[in-house]
């Protein structure tokens, strides 16, 4: 294909605002590099954080966007895991390479960490240059938009893992927005009696749907009680906190079985009281989570299993020059909206 001189890309130039502007096209600077052509970005909560102005590592105008999926239109000398004409998605984070965390395995949460579309220049442009191994192949048959949701059910594999759900493992999730339902999709798939909890009707239908073995409405049970009939009084082996509400993780220390984990994944900067003597007690573990580590291999692995239900979590797409109106939406709090995606021709 021809690649043009010029590319289109997205910049929020200022709180809740978004242009679209001309620039060069990104060339390849290394025998290492690949050209990627977007087709496909998810809107995510950070990117409406960003595009509001309280993302403290972006810094206006800037690219936002870091759930891109695209084609491959051109390849370093160097490069063997990819070739023209691939569909590919792109891990989204830089990291050092040689700190604590980099040496052991976890490059996610680096001391040096730069995330596209918020410290590095994000997916909402027309094309990106990547070093190679930052990304991924998968199944050209994967529709875009399904793909777009590969990085966020990353997301998903990495608090399984942080939390150690296994089969059998009584899973309690509070939040069923498009990172909570994708962490009960996951837990579901891997074999946990999943309880999910929310207060919009819409997700927890979906939750249903997905095969939840108990949902509950936070507004009309209570959940605690609920949770504590279904568990014999033991309690989940798992808490995971995908909704970030203050005061929904209070009681987790209290609520957790002996040996259990709790896993607080929405950024709620309250504080929440913690009795250590309890968390000692039943020998309970609390396990921060943070982007992914080595997950997209996984999901890519078993994005097929997971296709229908992610079809059903995207209700809106839009194309790249309706940018703007695709993040007011996912930011509107409408309870029929789901997952958000703005799409490149």
């Amino acid at each position: 294909m021809q690649i043009p001189e010029m590319m289109k890309a997205v910049y929020v130039v200022e709180p809740c605002k978004m242009e679209i502007r001309q620039i060069p096209t990104p060339k390849l600077e290394k025998d290492t590099d690949v050209l990627v052509k977007v087709k496909a970005v998810g809107v995510c909560g950070s990117d409406l954080t960003a595009w509001k102005g309280n993302h403290p590592d972006m810094k206006m105008p800037s690219i936002p966007g870091h759930e891109m999926v695209g084609e491959v239109v051109a390849v370093g000398s160097a490069v063997t895991n990819v070739q023209v004409g691939d569909h590919v998605v792109r891990e989204p984070i830089d990291y050092c390479g040689t700190c604590y965390a980099c040496r052991h395995g976890r490059p996610n949460v680096c001391r040096d960490l730069k995330v596209w579309g918020f410290a590095n220049q994000g997916g909402h442009r027309e094309y990106y240059v990547s070093s190679a191994d930052k990304v991924f192949k998968f199944d050209k048959d994967i529709p875009w938009e399904v793909a777009a949701m590969i990085e966020p059910y990353t997301i998903a594999a990495e608090v399984n893992d942080r939390a150690e759900v296994e089969k059998g493992d009584v899973v309690l999730i509070y939040g069923l927005g498009p990172a909570g339902i994708s962490i009960a999709d996951w837990a579901k798939a891997k074999g946990a009696v999943v309880i999910a909890s929310d207060m919009v009707e819409k997700r927890l239908q979906m939750a249903k749907d997905f095969g939840m073995d108990y949902v509950f409405n936070g507004k009309e049970a209570d959940v605690t009680q609920e949770v504590l009939k279904i568990t014999h009084g033991e309690g989940p082996n798992v808490i995971i906190d995908a909704a970030g509400a203050p005061g929904i993780m209070d009681n987790a220390v209290d609520l957790i079985s002996p040996a259990g984990r709790i896993v607080p994944v929405a950024f709620n900067f309250n504080p929440s009281p913690v009795v250590y003597a309890k968390v000692n007690l039943k020998e309970a573990r609390i396990s921060g989570s943070r982007l992914e580590a080595g997950k997209f291999p996984v999901v890519i692995e078993a994005l097929k299993r997971h296709e229908e239900h992610i079809k059903a979590q995207i209700t809106h797409t839009f194309p790249m020059e309706q940018v703007n109106e695709a993040f007011a939406l996912a930011a509107s709090r409408d309870p029929a909206v789901g997952k958000v995606v703005v799409l490149y021709e």
